[in-house]
């Protein structure tokens, strides 16, 4: 597994180090990452789309929390893209929703375009379960839910194998429907 430096989040009223050149695209840790990988450090592909890559995300304490990062060049905001883009990078981010939704059958998903941390844009993708099996039932989920601990490996390649044969299915179809 590749060793990628992780951010750590800023002091409380500060951006992350090294903040303002990453939003620029110099040295940008997404931008680092070899898009060509099966295995990125942080996760397991899962689907190389149209303009972007998903993974199913190694970090956190939500199984099933999956990121799709746009491949195309730097782009820190969504106001980047031009019209075409911005729809396939959606389409791209659907694709997933609805293979994890099939999957994984969670009460709700949470699609999160942040980039406080990391500033090139990337989607977060988070099944959200029932009281006890969800890490902040009804309401916002915090960074150290999705970033502390990791996922069990045996655990992450079996749904990462599940979860390519339903966005396999659904390649060339509008996507996976339950």
């Amino acid at each position: 597994m590749p060793d990628h430096a992780h951010p750590h989040p800023a002091p409380d009223g500060a951006w992350p180090e090294d903040f303002i050149s990453h939003r620029r695209g110099i040295n940008c840790p997404m931008c680092a990452n070899d898009f060509a990988a099966g295995d990125i450090g942080w996760g397991l592909l899962l689907r190389r789309g149209e303009v972007s890559n998903a993974y199913l995300w190694r970090s956190g304490q939500v199984r099933g929390y999956a990121v799709v990062i746009y491949t195309g060049r730097h782009v820190a905001e969504p106001t980047e893209l031009d019209e075409g883009e911005a729809a396939a990078f959606w389409r791209d981010v659907l694709a997933l929703g609805r293979a994890v939704e099939a999957l994984y059958e969670p009460l709700k998903m949470n699609y999160l375009l942040l980039g406080n941390q990391i500033p090139h844009a990337h989607w977060h993708c988070v099944p959200r379960r029932e009281v006890g099996a969800d890490p902040a039932p009804g309401g916002p989920l915090s960074f150290e839910a999705l970033d502390l601990g990791r996922q069990d490996e045996g655990q992450l390649q079996s749904d990462a194998r599940a979860l390519r044969r339903l966005l396999a299915d659904a390649d060339g179809q509008p996507g996976v429907r339950r």
